[in-house]
């Protein structure tokens, strides 16, 4: 991966964790409105949450969705934090994008999470717009099986990649 590539994943992480301009006091379930029902028409001992998907058994319809990857302690960190926290809930997992283990080799380690998963639903990821960069089937299956994944997200991103100088928008 390029030092900017690796650069641009840290300060993602910077901005979120350090920008002034984030609200931090802000919880984003206020603006979730769930219709009150004081007296529902089944037993909580009733109440099943968990489902099926692609053969695994979830507790819950949640993903924990595609963050980070690339070569410092800190993505490595977070990612293996991350799966360890779905195995224990029971929840699928998607890894950020794993281009940057295609240009730099030493972020592969960022996406070995596998171990601290072993019965999570996995989601390996690439841009679907490294299609038109040249990544082919191979690229996509070496992204699952270094993941050692159940499937693959191809992620769409083009505002994000129109805006930021180094993006890919074609």
């Amino acid at each position: 991966m390029s030092k900017q590539t690796n650069d641009r994943k840290i300060e993602h992480i910077n901005i979120i964790t350090n920008d002034e301009t984030v609200d931090r006091k802000k919880f984003y379930f206020d603006d979730v409105l769930l219709k009150h029902r004081a007296m529902p028409e089944i037993d909580l001992e009733d109440v099943d949450t968990s489902c099926t998907v692609l053969g695994k058994e979830l507790s819950f319809p949640l993903l924990i969705s595609s963050m980070t990857g690339g070569d410092h302690e800190l993505v490595k960190t977070i990612n293996k934090n991350l799966a360890t926290a779905a195995e224990a809930c029971k929840v699928a997992m998607g890894v950020g994008s794993q281009r940057v283990m295609f240009e730099n080799p030493d972020a592969a380690e960022s996406f070995a999470i596998r171990q601290y998963a072993p019965t999570t639903l996995l989601f390996a990821n690439l841009g679907a717009v490294q299609l038109n960069y040249g990544f082919t089937e191979t690229e996509c299956q070496a992204a699952v099986d270094h993941l050692e994944a159940d499937a693959l997200f191809l992620h769409l991103n083009p505002l994000q990649e129109a805006v930021q100088p180094e993006g890919d928008c074609n």
